[in-house]
């Protein structure tokens, strides 16, 4: 009897296509997890950039502001000035001729700062020739140079603490006479021979703040109308840090130097009255903090630690890091933070006139 040959067929049975099927969904998986990774640390990277970045940039525009606080304010003796505008159907009628305010956020919050100059080119102030009685007419002044219709000047004379704030209607150069605009300031108050007539130009007055939105801000006063004019400078800002610099030893010192830090005004020169004019001469610099926020959620768990900063602890200008309060914030330990900080000279201070 003769057998006939089976012929036998090779191929992929069912147990090579599943262990095929799981390699490739394994590989899949593999693939996706690394790109998912990828993707958010690259968010996460972009996120901390645009943090530095906001943070850089907002830092940049208040240091450049604060140096120009203080400029053409006038001597010293101004400082403890209390200045009078009309009021333009508003508020601010008056203000505190201060180059830095600053007032520091409720519990720990954001601080809110002014900034005041002048507008017009830093010379010492015009000195009176004859005495002169607000609303009286023209003032008789040793120079007009600089003065101009339309500047705002400050009348000041020692031991007054009250100032009128004029607008120039005309100038006489030959005769060295200014007469202001027609105003009810500070109505027949006389000012003798002497007083110094500080030119301001046009006003440079200047509130920075970080509103609910995390934007910083700024307002810029409009001295004719009494208007703050509201503007923002930097997205993702969610706080300020801030304390003046003082230089707090005892008696005239011939190299100027910042010995104290602190977030409030004080009594620098230990006269024992906080706040007066000789105080503010004394304010050599301001320590700023910004601290921006990543727009990029943090990955995990809600429990980021609070950024910190240098701040100033005792009368010797030591500096130690201090917790910056962001309760604030809905969920704040979800998110990264930068801060970065800067002490800034003011060098108007420093080149001020006695």
């Amino acid at each position: 009897m003769r057998c006939q040959a089976v012929t036998r067929q090779c191929g992929l049975s069912l147990a090579d296509l599943m262990v095929g099927l799981a390699i490739g969904m394994t590989a899949t998986l593999v693939i996706l997890n690394v790109a998912v990774m990828f993707n958010a640390r690259g968010r996460m990277a972009g996120g901390n950039a645009d943090a530095s970045i906001n943070a850089a940039h907002a830092l940049a525009l208040l240091a450049r502001e604060l140096r120009m606080a203080g400029n053409g304010l006038g001597p010293v003796d101004a400082l403890d000035c209390t200045v009078h505008r009309e009021p333009g159907g508003k508020a601010e009628a008056s203000l505190a001729w201060r180059p830095v305010q600053i007032v520091q956020g409720k519990d720990g919050g954001p601080d809110t700062f002014t900034v005041l100059a002048s507008g017009a080119q830093a010379m010492p102030p015009a000195r009176l020739i004859a005495p002169y009685a607000t609303g009286s007419g023209a003032m008789v002044l040793d120079t007009t140079i600089e003065l101009q219709a339309g500047d705002l000047m400050i009348v000041k004379a020692a031991g007054m603490a009250d100032c009128p704030m004029l607008k120039v209607q005309s100038v006489s150069i030959g005769a060295y006479s200014v007469r202001p605009a027609v105003s009810g300031v500070l109505q027949d108050r006389v000012f003798g021979i002497g007083s110094a007539v500080i030119n301001v130009g046009k006003l440079r007055y200047r509130r920075y703040s970080v509103d609910a939105s995390q934007q910083l801000q700024t307002e810029v006063f409009d001295a004719a109308t009494g208007a703050w004019m509201t503007s923002t400078l930097a997205d993702g800002i969610v706080s300020l840090q801030m304390q003046y610099g003082f230089d707090a030893r005892r008696g005239a010192q011939l190299s100027p130097q910042v010995t104290s830090w602190s977030d409030t005004m004080i009594d620098a020169d230990g006269s024992g009255q906080e706040g007066d004019a000789a105080d503010w001469r004394r304010l050599l610099a301001v320590r700023i903090a910004v601290v921006a926020r990543s727009p990029q959620r943090r990955a995990g768990n809600c429990d980021a630690d609070a950024p910190k900063w240098q701040t100033g602890i005792d009368s010797g200008g030591r500096l130690q890091a201090t917790t910056i309060s962001l309760s604030h914030l809905p969920d704040w330990g979800c998110w990264h933070y930068r801060v970065l900080q800067a002490e800034v000279p003011l060098r108007n201070q420093l080149w001020r006139e006695e």
